[in-house]
């Protein structure tokens, strides 16, 4: 580590070679006897004319180069940590494998730059213009590339993980097999992006432009997609468990074999889309828009089907399903619902009010809140079946049904049912 007196040296040379007419400063450099891999480290060099120099390899770090032209620099393998780069001219430059962790590079041209393996871990990289860059395999993992121009990037594999990338414009970004967990991805611009394989776990894409991206085989569980617009968008085999979806727009998305698994699709429009052989056990569907959609093969287990809309062209597995639909939105007064399998619906507030479910097959399905004012349960199975604030429950038939092993929630026949 230089000390405090060479350094000052150092800065000293600097300002009177630059001072100087030649505009060669690697030339100036070596007529001051300085090696530019090694002596500049922590100096100024902010307006520096570097364009097409050879400093693979060099050690740069901490130095200010703020506005400097770079472009077509040969930068393989440098040492940049914490430098200051902001409004540089990098286009074009190789940057392979550089370090640059921590380095300001915010509002810098890196047009056309190669960047494959670079380590630009927390490195600000704000209002940066990165059309056009290879990124393959680089480390932008605590990065902020908030508004960044990413567009028609290959960024694939590379580490984007914890990093900022909302209002980013990824459009026609290949981000195949990138790891993009916890990133922040709200309000980008994703359009046509190749998201194959990508990690998008826990990652914010609240209302970004995902239409027609490819997801397919992608994480993207406990992911925050509210108000995403995934119009066309190709999601087949893509694990969306646990994620919000709530006011999404899917309409005509290929779901198809996909896991939605305990997700939240509250009011979004799945028009069209392909759900064939999805499986959407416990989804909270209420108010979404299901007309002319495919769910043939599709799990609908628990799934919360209040407020949904359907057409004749909606297709689903099982007439089972349509019926359901009807119970929980037209209500099952005075039906005659003998023999009916019901088992794993989630008929939550309910109004079966009168309606004959003798010998039903009610297991594991969901009755909190149901109105069963007068209605025959007689032969019923309601194992596992949740009941709770019913009304027209006696307390003589609620021995009955836990004695026929229905959980009655926050009871003590609840606990007693699981021994």
């Amino acid at each position: 580590m230089k000390d405090e007196e060479f350094l000052l040296e150092v800065q000293d040379l600097l300002d009177r070679i630059m001072g100087s007419a030649s505009k060669d400063f690697l030339e100036l450099a070596k007529i001051a006897d300085l090696n530019p891999a090694e002596d500049f480290a922590g100096g100024e060099l902010s307006e520096t004319d570097l364009r097409s120099a050879d400093l693979s390899g060099a050690n740069l770090s901490e130095t200010d180069l703020r506005s400097a032209d770079l472009s077509g620099a040969d930068l393989s393998e440098i040492d940049l940590r914490d430098a200051n780069l902001s409004g540089a001219d990098l286009s074009e430059a190789d940057l392979r494998d550089a370090n640059l962790s921590g380095a300001d590079l915010s509002t810098a041209n890196l047009k056309d730059t190669n960047l494959k393996g670079t380590n630009l871990c927390r490195a600000d990289l704000s209002g940066a213009e990165l059309s056009s860059a290879e990124l393959r395999v680089a480390n932008l993992s605590d990065a902020n590339l908030s508004g960044a121009d990413l567009s028609g990037d290959d960024i694939r594999g590379a580490d984007l993980s914890a990093a900022d990338l909302s209002l980013a414009d990824l459009r026609n970004a290949d981000l195949s097999a990138a790891v993009l967990r916890g990133t922040d991805l709200s309000y980008a611009d994703l359009s046509n992006a190749n998201l194959k394989g990508a990690d998008l776990r826990v990652a914010d894409l609240s209302h970004a432009n995902l239409t027609a991206a490819n997801l397919r085989v992608a994480d993207l569980k406990v992911a925050d997609l509210r108000g995403a617009n995934l119009e066309n968008a190709h999601l087949k085999g893509t694990d969306l468990s646990n994620s919000n979806l709530e006011d999404a727009n899917l309409k005509g998305a290929d779901l198809s074999n996909s896991n939605l698994e305990d997700a939240n699709l509250k009011g979004a429009d799945l028009s069209n889309s392909n759900l064939e052989d999805a499986h959407l056990k416990g989804v909270n569907l209420s108010n979404c828009n299901l007309e002319d959609a495919n769910l043939k093969g599709t799990d609908l287990s628990c799934a919360l089907l209040r407020g949904v809309t359907i057409n004749d062209a909606t297709q689903l597995n099982e007439t089972k399903w349509r019926l359901v639909w009807e119970i929980v939105n037209q209500g099952a007064e005075g039906r005659n619902l003998t023999d009916t399998d019901l088992s794993y619906a989630n008929l939550e507030a309910a109004n079966l009010k009168g309606a004959r479910l003798v010998r039903a097959n009610l297991r594991d399905s969901k009755l909190l809140g149901a109105n069963l004012i007068e209605a025959d349960l007689s032969g019923a199975n309601v194992k596992n079946a949740r009941f709770g604030n019913n009304l027209g429950i006696s307390e003589e038939m609620k021995l009955e049904l836990i004695r026929r092993g229905a959980i009655f929630e926050g009871s003590k026949g609840e606990r007693r049912s699981r021994l």
